[in-house]
């Protein structure tokens, strides 16, 4: 197996950071919301927030990147198959 792409790491840290920092802003709101300290719900929805998008779009790079690699995959066998 090929060695993967340096950006193709960062996406896939990027992707698990920010799905950790999803889960961790979802239970620090949670957590605010039952101890009735509103900066710290509001805190954590943030992070929440911020969490799923950075995540939809690093997702979002990764599967614009693999429908490109099918894509010349496919094309590659079908020269093979023409030759």
């Amino acid at each position: 197996m090929a060695n993967p792409a340096p950006e193709s790491i960062v996406e896939a840290v990027s992707i698990s950071v920010a799905n950790k920092g999803l889960i961790a802003g979802g239970a620090t709101g949670l957590f605010g919301w039952f101890a009735q300290v509103n900066w710290i719900g509001m805190a954590g929805v943030i992070v929440a927030v911020l969490g799923l998008i950075i995540s939809t779009y690093f997702q979002f790079r990764k599967d614009r990147r693999e429908a490109a690699e099918s894509a010349a995959r496919l094309e590659a066998l079908k020269e093979r198959a023409r030759a």
